[in-house]
């Protein structure tokens, strides 16, 4: 059975989301499209044998543990990481077919995010399978490390500028926890 962690930073999170939703109805949408995100990396990784050992819920997302049974080519890892936004794409498809305007973009909004080349996000993912599979590890490390914190930048940039001007601190946020992730990335520790 897999390991399921809710940290105090997600119910916080989950609080001031229902609270500042005032019954527009992006919260629901939101769960849905992140839990169907998941579910798409769940089947995809099934494929080759993988095993969900647990799953984190934190105030920056969701990060399913996969155990498999034999180690992942890059190109298989790729499509796992693939499929969580493709997952998206087809419940936006599918909300835009039925008039659901919200959902569809909640869902493409997510699955979109998601695809930027930053590790942790999937695009990541699939960004330095590309690099690995031309260059030297080392090289796809130093590379991924510098294309991600040039793109953390600017994201961090815009999401001072949204904190002022907007007094909406998300993006910021985002920015500085992707920040955290390339930066263990790059010594290391990931």
């Amino acid at each position: 059975m897999p390991r399921v962690e809710v940290s105090p930073g997600f119910l916080l999170l989950l609080g001031a989301l229902f609270w500042l939703d005032e019954g527009v109805g992006l919260l629901p949408w939101g769960l849905l499209a992140c839990a169907i995100h998941e579910v798409g990396h769940i089947v995809a990784s099934a494929v080759w044998g993988g095993h969900v050992r647990g799953l984190s819920l934190t105030v920056v997302g969701a990060e399913l543990r996969i155990d498999y049974d034999a180690p992942l080519s890059y190109g298989q890892d790729s499509l796992v990481a693939l499929a969580g936004p493709g997952a998206n794409l087809m419940f936006g498809m599918l909300a835009l077919s039925l008039d659901w305007k919200l959902a569809a973009a909640v869902s493409l909004t997510i699955g979109a995010f998601n695809l930027l080349p930053i590790p942790p996000l999937d695009g990541g993912r699939v960004v330095y399978g590309l690099l690995a599979v031309r260059l030297d590890t080392d090289w796809a490390e130093r590379l991924m490390t510098a294309l991600s914190g040039c793109l953390v930048g600017v994201l961090a940039g815009v999401g001072a500028m949204a904190a002022v001007h907007y007094g909406n601190a998300t993006l910021l946020l985002t920015a500085l926890w992707l920040l955290a992730g390339v930066l263990r990335r790059g010594s290391g520790e990931v």
